[in-house]
């Protein structure tokens, strides 16, 4: 007797089963990971302005001479000694951090100048303000987006903070004003 082979392989219930979990689990996930790619380009972009700042800072306080911290279009920044005029470090908004946007405050600051102590002083360029607060966003408004700020102090301690209200009074991560 001959007994008919049997077939192996996927049945077309099978396969359409399979092709509705994948694209059930890539609904959920796409949003989850677009809003990581958000937050953590935020996170890159205040990393970066924040060790500028303090660089910046530092190297006043070690060379004894005024240095500058300057905010250029986007993310981009450089820290410059004064006198004489010389760039001693540069970072580009291409590293990491496309999608972040810097508001900073007061209106229409782009440098903060540390003197020799590793204090704010008036910018020698022009004499405007110096920046007293850069809030850090996402371009792309995605809820869930975490938001961070970067505060300079008048005595000039630099320190990153979560502009978040709802954390709860105490928490060192929240901004208290």
């Amino acid at each position: 007797m001959l007994t008919p082979k049997r077939q192996s392989g996927v049945t077309i219930i099978e396969l359409l089963i399979g092709v509705t979990l994948l694209a059930l689990l890539m609904g959920i996930g796409v949003p989850t990971f677009r809003l990581w790619l958000q937050n953590s380009q935020i996170r890159t972009a205040a990393d970066g302005v924040i060790n500028g700042v303090q660089l910046a800072r530092a190297e006043a306080i070690r060379r004894n001479r005024p240095v500058e911290f300057v905010l250029r279009d986007g993310t981009n920044w450089s820290v410059v000694l004064v006198n004489p005029r010389t760039t001693l470090q540069e970072r580009t908004g291409d590293e990491g951090s496309k999608k972040a946007t810097l508001t900073v405050q007061p209106g229409g600051a782009d440098r903060v100048t540390f003197n020799p102590i590793g204090a704010p002083a008036s910018n020698n360029q022009d004499g405007s303000f110096p920046i007293q607060q850069i809030d850090i966003t996402g371009t792309q408004g995605l809820t869930g987006m975490r938001a961070l700020r970067i505060v300079v102090s008048v005595s000039g301690s630099v320190r990153m903070c979560d502009p978040d209200s709802n954390l709860p009074a105490g928490d060192p991560r929240r901004c208290a004003f």
